[in-house]
């Protein structure tokens, strides 16, 4: 396991060797090389930010960057890591009290041991100046990645009625094009609809730690801020929707349990985060997932009934979208992908390899992996009994307290029967059988 100690803003200088530094802003000991901007995110909302705001902010910014910092080691077994991370904020004994929240949430989200240290930040950022413009009225925060989820997910709410404000992370520039396109789809249907954006990541032409490119911690900070902008906006709403099946993301073997098997929107940990959002922020908030009881083709279908299957095209879904701009075509999301567009028969991207037709894409190792371990699960959810299901993934459980067991082996089930009809239909995942 990978150990590191990451200081923040040179808020403390722990006397132990290889001390990665991280600096959101210049220093007397250097220059920033990490980037944070929430201005565009909060600059519209009913008061300047409180001291208290600006630190939930800064704590999230800064967990993110030391998750970007911290590289993992190589492998499943030495895929965790051990981090110490010292992060300055204006108040540091009261945000001791939320000290094992904080550690345990970012724990679970990305697999790691982390102790975190509140320094006492001696010269705090100001918080920014407030638009002359008043946010849009709005009744929710819907976070809007430029994937599929969130896509079909703003339709829907748009379909019922509901004015969601949209919030997006700025990253690549793969991901900044989808988030674009798909903005424009929606502002087609109500013209009235606003996304505003925060930034997180690394400043150009500076040296940083790392980077690790896993980031299993943004959902903190994505969830956060939106959670910051519904309480102080007053609409108490934040929107997380993503289907059910990546929700609760049952690994595809033991041994990818922490390196492949994400919880950005595993209900429980969302749970948990509501409650930290509420007792930090001082408001009433709830959080809630629309596509929770949905598979990944079912979410497909929400935009092929209200019009809108084709421009699936322009979300992005794969692993590593950030850093080639292309889907890879072996990924479990690329390959998730590819069922739910092929089930409707709805416009999808290309993909680098084709694991479903091409039995030369199984020549690399990852591919071949992939696919089997995926056929292999597929073939479990639809022919073991429910009693041995719940004994080889008991992360079905991981549904509460959006849904209970029954309704998380239900859903499975489903899944499996249209990813079954998919994958017998191409020679490759059907020869793997």
């Amino acid at each position: 396991m990978n150990a590191y100690t990451v200081v923040v803003n040179d808020c403390a200088a722990p006397p132990v060797p290889g001390v990665l530094t991280i600096r959101t802003r210049d220093t007397p000991y250097g220059t920033r090389n990490f980037g944070l901007r929430f201005d565009d995110a909060v600059e519209g909302l009913p008061d300047r930010l409180s001291e208290r705001q600006m630190d939930w902010l800064a704590i999230l910014g800064s967990l993110f960057a030391v998750d970007m910092a911290c590289e993992r080691g190589r492998g499943d077994v030495e895929w965790a890591r051990q981090i110490d991370a010292y992060i300055p904020v204006r108040d540091p004994a009261w945000w001791e009290t939320l000290r094992p929240q904080f550690e345990s949430i970012w724990s679970d989200l990305t697999q790691d041991d982390l102790t975190i240290h509140f320094e006492a930040d001696p010269t705090p950022s100001s918080p920014p100046r407030q638009s002359k413009t008043p946010i849009v009225e709005h009744d929710g925060v819907a976070l809007l990645s430029g994937g599929q989820d969130s896509f079909a997910g703003a339709l829907e709410l748009l379909d019922r009625g509901a004015r969601p404000l949209l919030l997006s992370h700025s990253a690549s520039g793969a991901v900044n094009t989808a988030q674009t396109q798909v903005e424009s789809i929606l502002r087609e249907i109500r013209p009235d609809t606003v996304r505003v954006h925060i930034g997180a990541g690394k400043a150009p032409n500076q040296p940083f730690p790392g980077p690790e490119s896993s980031q299993r911690s943004r959902t903190l900070l994505f969830v956060g801020v939106a959670a910051l902008i519904a309480i102080a906006g007053g609409s108490n709403r934040v929107y997380l929707n993503e289907n059910g099946i990546m929700a609760i993301h049952i690994p595809l073997t033991a041994a990818r349990i922490g390196s492949l098997s994400t919880h950005t929107a595993s209900p429980p940990i969302v749970a948990r985060m509501k409650e930290l959002a509420r007792a930090a922020l001082g408001g009433d908030l709830e959080i809630d997932n629309i596509l929770v009881s949905r598979t990944k083709p079912e979410v497909v279908e929400i935009a092929v009934a209200l019009g809108h299957g084709d421009d699936m095209q322009h979300t992005v879904s794969c692993w590593q979208i950030g850093r080639t701009r292309t889907h890879c075509g072996y990924c479990a999301p690329c390959i998730m992908r590819r069922i739910s567009c092929e089930t409707h028969g709805v416009a999808d991207v290309p993909y680098d390899v084709d694991v479903f037709d091409d039995v030369h894409a199984l020549d690399d190792q990852r591919a071949r992996d992939n696919l089997t371990h995926f056929v292999a699960l597929i073939d479990d959810l639809g022919s073991l009994p429910d009693v041995d299901l719940e004994y080889e993934y008991p992360e079905l459980l991981s549904g509460a307290p959006a849904m209970d067991l029954a309704d998380s082996i239900a859903l499975h089930r489903r899944w499996a029967a249209q990813a079954d009809a998919v994958l017998s239909s191409h020679s490759v995942p059907a020869g793997l059988r």
